[in-house]
């Protein structure tokens, strides 16, 4: 499941979060040292190096963001 979810909801490009911001899709915010969900919910603003969800801004290159990408493989 876990390999599912890496490959089948990681959303990396500008277009993923463009479309889960679009249609109001909430992403999970996963951080790997941790190894648990740090936040979840709706995307407010991103840019290249970050991602706002629920006031808080993330890093996109220290976590690893699920939610649905644009385009299934």
């Amino acid at each position: 499941m876990t390999l599912t979810k890496l490959r089948n909801k990681t959303v990396i490009t500008d277009d993923d979060l463009g479309y889960n911001q679009r249609i109001g899709m909430p992403i999970e915010v996963f951080c790997l040292d941790r190894k648990q969900t740090i936040a979840f919910g709706k995307i407010q603003s991103f840019t290249d190096c970050q991602v706002c969800i629920n006031g808080n801004h993330y890093s996109r290159d220290q976590y690893v963001l699920f939610g649905f990408p644009a385009q299934l493989p």
